[in-house]
């Protein structure tokens, strides 16, 4: 007690001394250091010790009196960040001096703090008065002497560092005239300054540090932009409420433009009159400005026109940008080493699976041979992936030392059966299962069989499905089908077998063309009787769907036309007549969360009268499908028992608004018209039927799973129930 009570007395006396005058600190340094003063029982770190307490208490008290009375707002954040390491310091000589080893001096190194400190005090010395910035004189020349104590342990200075200073208030923005609108975007994204997980500034030096360092950055985006004479100039300012704006101030400057693009090539290949020797080659038009993106992809485009013609493993030697900053123009030169011209080589297929090796052969693009040809490799690993087969495709070049490449195709096949199973249910046509068995690849040629079964409260169904691709010509699919089924419903009693063949081409990405012939047997029971049909039919479909999902598409169009001329007996009688269905569909997106859906059809039945047409072949309309609110095929004709006949012509029209909630919800509104009519065309002088209602939609990963509830809003008393219920598996439409 009697040394801690010393240490004060002393601590107080230095202070008073340096208080006074400052050349008071080196009688200071005498009272500590001297043999025949009082103190001389102290040892000689503890000396030092109190002589940087004494400086440092003295300082924190003269920066905390100036940091109080200062007017500008940059002095009062230098003086305070000086305020705070002087704290920071003082907690770390009463730890330094606490856990201090008994070593010699030279063995240890000074605290981290020391260079911070010692910048800090520079800084204030232009702000301070001059008795304080001799005092700060004081400071330093403790500093190096104390500079040899060992600083803390890191538990020490866990417990005796101060709080940390609260993080500055400030914004960032772009300035300058005539940027434009995606240079403006990507500028703020390369911005920084208060993003990410970095710490914010806490000083002003810390600020105008960061903001300096993203100046640079954005210097560099436009440079890469082609404003190479252009410059980012950070100021800081303060705004109301003490919170500081920091403006980066572009200068775009002219634009540099392309003025040459010149391809060089360093081994003089034999076939090099053919090959890209500027940019004009590849597509460059004048006047065009020297982006770093577009100088990429021009080197990227000359890469891959040498791998596309014969030279499988260029190199780019050198790419040379020289930028007239006067002219505000730009000279581009590619060096590069094309390699000699070669050819494919010999495919070798490595495939553990039961595809047929003639059958991978027959999908390849290029025959050994053949020019090589990079973009006909990536069109074979296209096609064969686009089979589903395999769960793995690639196709690798084998090194030789001669002029032709060798393939090598590797191949895992996937799984090729599949079972699968779903469910409906509806308040009109009540619950349904289908199941199904499949096999993609029946023959070891991709071909597939599809088995289903349908039991229902109206349809029993027993079906397949045979598809052959790449029949006689690569676009082309060879198709059958078979099917048995039993379909009751309050439009007709029905037993059927029908077969079909055909052959579908796809036309286009989007559009597929298809063409058949078709043989159907029908016993039919209606409200006019039994009937019995034997019918032969040339099934003619064509289809575009340019939208973006199978089962929830948000954007894009959907086309459908099926044209069936039918010929055959009706009850013993000869019978023809021709059926013509055109659909279509189109989703806009307004944003990622809402999709406006909108839905025609148009039915024409060519046929002398209705009862010529088996009943599963006419028109109906209502249902889950078609005009919602309304029961199963209950809109069109109907007969005194409130039965459905089945129509000749039809008309559908619905608009659906679909509003995703989150990820797994969605809510849809709807509006659903049309009618069905019993001429062969559609008679729109009579009243259309409308139904609206909402639903809900829950997103897995097959699709949505609808749940809808349709009102009709023209009801016919005795007919039409109040409401309808649906649910299955997929939009509406």
């Amino acid at each position: 007690m009697v040394m801690q009570r010393r240490f004060i007395a002393l601590t107080c006396r230095l202070i008073d001394l340096l208080q006074r005058d400052a050349m008071n600190a080196v009688l200071a340094e005498e009272l500590l250091c001297g043999e025949d003063q009082p103190f001389a029982r102290v040892t000689a770190p503890g000396r030092f010790f109190l002589l940087h307490m004494s400086t440092l208490m003295l300082l924190i008290k003269q920066v905390k009196a100036a940091s109080e009375g200062a007017q500008s707002l940059y002095d009062r954040i230098m003086l305070r960040s000086g305020l705070h390491v002087l704290g920071r310091w003082r907690g770390r000589f009463l730890c330094a001096a606490a856990n201090r080893p008994q070593s010699g001096p030279g063995q240890h190194r000074p605290p981290r703090e020391s260079r911070r400190l010692r910048i800090v005090l520079a800084a204030l010395r232009h702000e301070l008065a001059p008795a304080t910035g001799i005092a700060l004189l004081s400071c330093l020349a403790a500093v190096s002497i104390f500079s040899p104590l060992r600083a803390a342990p890191p538990e020490a200075q866990t417990n005796t560092t101060a709080k940390q200073p609260s993080t500055l208030a400030f914004g960032t923005r772009v300035e300058g005239t005539k940027i434009p609108d995606d240079l403006r975007a990507t500028l703020t994204d390369n911005i920084q300054l208060g993003k990410g997980k970095a710490p914010s500034p806490a000083t002003l030096g810390q600020l105008r540090r960061r903001a300096t360092e993203d100046a640079a950055r954005l210097n560099d985006v436009l440079r890469s932009e082609a404003y190479y004479n252009g410059r980012v100039d950070v100021e800081i300012e303060e705004a109301q409420g003490g919170r500081l704006d920091v403006a980066f101030r572009v200068t775009l400057g002219p634009r540099s433009m392309i003025r040459s693009f010149i391809i060089q090539y360093t081994d003089s290949p034999c076939d090099m009159a053919s090959l890209p020797k500027d940019g004009t080659a590849l597509g460059l038009k004048s006047n065009r400005a020297a982006r770093a993106q577009r100088v990429i992809d021009l080197t990227a485009a000359a890469m891959s026109f040498l791998e596309n013609h014969g030279h499988p493993r260029p190199k780019l030697a050198e790419r040379k940008v020289i930028v007239d900053l006067a002219a505000n123009q730009a000279d581009i030169t590619l060096t590069i080493k094309a390699g000699p011209p070669e050819r494919f080589g010999d495919l070798t297929i490595a495939n553990e699976g039961r595809t047929k090796d003639d059958y991978v052969r027959s999908l390849t693009k290029f025959k050994p041979g053949d020019p090589y040809d990079r973009s006909k490799a990536d069109a074979t690993v296209s096609e064969l992936r686009k089979t589903g087969l395999f769960d793995r495709v690639t196709l690798d070049a084998v090194d030789t030392s001669g002029d032709t490449v060798p393939q090598k195709l590797t191949l895992t096949e996937r799984p090729h059966r599949s079972v699968g199973v779903g469910a409906r249910w509806s308040s009109d046509q009540g619950a349904g299962v289908t199941t199904f068995w499949e096999h993609r690849n029946f023959f070891s040629a991709a071909e597939k069989l599809h088995l289903d079964l349908t039991i229902a409260q109206e349809l029993q169904l027993l079906g397949a499905h045979f598809s052959k691709p790449h029949f006689l010509r690569d676009d082309q699919t060879l198709l059958a089908d078979f099917e048995v089924a039993h379909e009751i419903t309050d439009a007709y009693h029905e037993n059927r077998v029908k077969t079909a063949a055909g052959i579908a081409r796809k036309l286009r990405e989007t559009l597929n063309a298809s063409a058949g012939l078709s043989f159907e047997i029908e016993r039919t029971t209606d409200s006019t009787g039994y009937h019995a049909y034997e019918l032969f039919g040339i099934p003619m479909t064509g289809r575009y769907d340019g939208s973006n999902d199978l089962l929830d598409p948000t954007k894009g169009m959907r086309l459908g036309l099926a044209l069936t001329p039918y010929a055959g007996s009706a009850d013993g009688a000869a019978t023809t007549f021709v059926k013509l269905d055109a659909t279509g569909s189109t989703y806009l997106s307004f944003s990622r969360k809402f999709t406006l859906a909108l839905r025609a059809r148009y039915g024409s039945m060519l046929a002398q009268q209705t009862g010529d047409v088996p009943g599963s072949i006419r028109f109906y309309a209502g249902g889950g499908s078609s005009i919602r609110g309304y029961g199963y095929q209950l809109v069109g004709p109907i007969n005194a028992k409130k039965e459905p006949l089945g129509a000749r012509s039809v008309f559908e029209a619905s608009a659906e608004t679909r509003y995703r909630v989150s990820r797994d919800i969605g809510l849809v509104a709807f509006l659903d018209a049309g009618n069905a009519w019993s001429t062969p065309t559609p008679k729109f002088s009579e009243q259309l039927r409308l139904g609206a209602g909402v639903g809900v939609r829950y997103y897995t990963v097959v699709g949505p799973i609808r749940a809808d509830i349709g009102i009709p809003l023209n009801k016919r008393p005795g007919i039409d129930d109040s409401f309808q219920l649906y649910f299955s598996l997929g939009q509406a439409f």
